[in-house]
């Protein structure tokens, strides 16, 4: 029986995933009209993403890893992450790269303006589509000072007057 209850406990921790966050950290620079930063979450979450968005097991980071499964992911990130300026310019947010560490994969990403920056708007939906429970966390540092802000499924967008 306890060795019954021991693997239950073993078990139950390895197949509920309790807590789903993703971290952001943008750093706006107003002058030289310009967003850059990172995205990281977790790889089995993004994993979810792609069984039952795509279709797709992805295997991220192992040597079986799908061809399709990181440029899918991108797309999946362009579409649930954006960034507007000044009330009335939406960015191209460009990934530059992902990297896999640990257990979490970095989206490393940069947005440009036609203008100086003023405003910025933020909108977060990443994974909340799939996780009720889903903490988007973003960091955004401005002329050395960071704010930081909790997104999730009821709340996804942030305004910030620069």
């Amino acid at each position: 029986m306890t060795l019954f209850f021991a693997f239950w406990i073993n078990f139950c921790s390895v197949s509920f995933h309790p807590l789903y966050v993703s971290i952001t950290n943008l750093d706006v620079d107003a002058q030289e009209k310009s967003i850059a930063g990172s995205l990281r979450i977790f790889t089995e979450d993004l994993e979810t993403v792609l069984h039952n968005k795509y279709s797709v097991h992805a295997w991220l980071g192992t040597s079986s890893e799908h061809a399709e499964g990181r440029r899918l992911l991108v797309e999946y990130v362009n579409e649930r992450f954006s960034i507007s300026v000044n009330r009335n310019e939406k960015l191209n947010v460009s990934v530059d790269s992902t990297k896999i560490i640990e257990d979490a994969m970095w989206f490393y990403i940069k947005a440009v303006s036609s203008q100086p920056i003023h405003f910025v708007e933020i909108e977060n939906r990443i994974l909340t589509d799939f996780f009720e429970r889903q903490t988007n966390l973003v960091i955004i540092g401005i002329e050395g000072k960071e704010k930081g802000f909790k997104l999730d499924r009821k709340k996804h967008k942030i305004e910030l007057s620069l």
